[in-house]
């Protein structure tokens, strides 16, 4: 797929199948996000965490009174450690969207995700289990797995010109 295309066919998927992704899109998927712009070069202060254990992503979920990750069958969490300069949420941004536009290319559906990065971190126990290097917090999660139907929605952002 053309990346114009994954982008006018990139939405938020609330729905998923219990269906596992196969390793090799995964991976492919990850090194997308591997590949994304990261402010000062500084990709050593970037970390990513795969989430496919189902008891685990219980536990997520369970955490709020509403599904937090919809079910998505893969968890990406990623983190990053604070270089001074403040560019942690927006090199994990950067590195979610490319894994956002590979998925769709790859016909996998797709989410991004905020509410359940806030949630583990008040969680100590399940914050601890990500078992991230010293010094990184978790910054922006991505929900990965097969749609269950479509539910794509146009929208518009205004413009002005000037």
């Amino acid at each position: 797929m053309e990346v114009f295309e994954a982008i006018s066919k990139r939405f938020s998927n609330r729905k998923f199948l219990e269906k596992q992704i196969s390793n090799e899109d995964l991976n492919k998927i990850l090194k997308a996000g591997m590949q994304a712009p990261v402010g000062r070069g500084k990709y050593e202060d970037m970390h990513i965490t795969v989430i496919q254990n189902k008891d685990l992503l219980n536990e997520i979920s369970n955490l709020a009174d509403r599904s937090v990750f919809y079910s998505a069958p893969t968890l990406v969490i990623i983190s990053a450690r604070d270089d001074g300069h403040g560019l942690d949420k927006e090199n994990s941004a950067c590195v979610a969207m490319n894994m956002l536009l590979s998925a769709t290319a790859l016909g996998i559906g797709n989410i991004y995700l905020n509410l359940v990065i806030g949630l583990i971190k008040e969680n100590k126990e399940v914050l601890n289990k990500l078992n991230l290097p010293e010094g990184f917090v978790p910054i922006v999660g991505v929900g990965l797995g097969y749609a269950d139907g479509s539910h794509i929605k146009n929208h518009e952002i205004s413009i002005d010109y000037m």
